[in-house]
């Protein structure tokens, strides 16, 4: 029989024995070869987490931080992959100057998951609108310079050129930024503007943006594609801009509707037309009230080619941006669906409908005058036009109406 005290001694090296055995279970993250954290970091690049996957990589340790390089000020906007392009900061109207509000509220669109960044140089910025995750801003003080800010990086991106000064709220302004080349650059129009057929291009190094003319069709969207920027208008033409040598950007024919393709040939082929990124395609919606088609833009063929799925994807349509999301990871939200306010040309209510492409079918799935909230004497004397409006924002908003406003540029938090 063992004394008590060798009883003890074993259990000590047991305890000792098996708490050696835990640590060897512990990855040591720190001692990964430098090459193998680089490898990761970049193959991140590459999927939904993207370029705020890749930041938070480097602060995970020290020697982490000093295998995984912090993007260039350029790479932040010429390389797509160092784009927030999944992030929308959904608060563009706070225009508060004070430093409690420079925290602003993003919405990762493929996970739902929202985060909160403080920027403090929005202090002496007024923000303009958003595009492919960046922000378009101009000094609020003269000679009011452009500039444009990746939230993710820090980084900013100084045009020596102002904006004119007719550009109004974001609420009117359409931009994108190009990539991929030796300068990105600025691109921006107004649809109310008495240059509905012009755009406004310049580079970080021009001294004023240049005026490119696109012709008679009205322009009705633009966005960021592969590093380079499409523009599409009622007539269902799509086009994409090309930088030029010491002259102005040419705008080409990316892709055109065919005769028998578009279903409004008898309203003059004068349609509301939506360019959006979807799973890495280029989509242009086409819809007069009711009707609607979908068409993959092929920018190699110049080709439109008509979908009639897009299986697990939602499309947010609005008169500033586009949205595409995986409905598979947001519950709420459809697939093979499409989500947009005042579908059938309401005008004076915030109506919100949704199109299933299952069965082509058009529902309202939000009216303002089914809310308990709203006073009927408003609309027996039809004074709906801001009542309506303002009932919308009757917390709490479910994702998609968060979304919907994103995409019409009204939020207001």
């Amino acid at each position: 029989m063992k004394e008590e005290g060798d009883w003890s001694s074993c259990e000590r090296r047991l305890h000792v024995s098996a708490r050696s055995a835990d640590r060897s279970l512990i990855p040591e993250w720190a001692s990964l070869p430098p090459e193998l954290v680089q490898g990761i970091a970049y193959c991140v690049l590459s999927t939904a987490g993207g370029v705020d996957t890749y930041t938070d990589m480097r602060a995970v340790c020290p020697s982490w931080r000093s295998a995984i390089a912090k993007p260039s000020p350029h790479a932040a906007f010429a390389d797509h992959r160092f784009r927030p392009r999944h992030w929308v900061m959904l608060d563009l109207k706070s225009e508060s100057r004070d430093d409690d509000h420079h925290d602003r509220l993003f919405l990762h669109v493929p996970t739902g998951r929202f985060r909160r960044l403080r920027l403090p140089v929005l202090r002496d910025h007024l923000v303009l609108t958003a595009s492919d995750g960046l922000i378009v801003l101009r000094d609020r003080e003269r000679p009011r310079l452009a500039r444009v800010l990746n939230p993710l990086t820090g980084d900013m991106l100084h045009f020596a050129a102002p904006l004119w000064e007719g550009l109004g709220s974001v609420a009117t302004l359409h931009a994108a930024v190009s990539g991929g080349g030796a300068r990105p650059a600025l691109v921006v129009w107004r649809k109310w503007d008495r240059r509905v057929h012009t755009v406004l291009y310049g580079d970080p190094t021009s001294t004023e943006f240049a005026e490119g003319y696109i012709g008679k069709d009205l322009l009705t969207t633009m966005v960021t594609f592969q590093g380079s920027i499409y523009l599409a208008g009622q007539q269902g033409s799509v086009w994409k801009l090309v930088p030029a040598e010491h002259r102005d950007p040419e705008l080409l024919v990316a892709a055109q509707m065919s005769p028998d393709a578009d279903i409004y040939l008898q309203e003059n082929n004068i349609a509301n037309s939506y360019l959006v990124e979807s799973a890495g395609e280029l989509l242009l919606v086409r819809h007069l009230d009711q009707a609607l088609k979908v068409f993959r833009v092929d920018v190699e063929h110049k080709m439109l080619e008509e979908v009639k799925s897009i299986s697990c994807r939602a499309l947010f349509l609005g008169a500033e941006r586009c949205v595409s999301v995986d409905a598979n990871m947001l519950p709420c939200i459809d697939s093979d669906c499409i989500y947009m306010f005042d579908w059938a040309k309401t005008h004076t209510e915030r109506v919100l409908h949704v199109y299933n492409l299952r069965d082509a079918t058009m529902d309202i799935i939000y009216h303002p005058k089914q809310s308990f909230h709203e006073d009927p004497w408003h609309y027996s004397f039809g004074f709906d036009v801001y009542s309506s409006h303002d009932n919308h924002h009757v917390r709490p908003l479910s994702l998609i109406q968060v979304l919907l406003d994103y995409c019409n540029g009204i939020t207001q938090f």
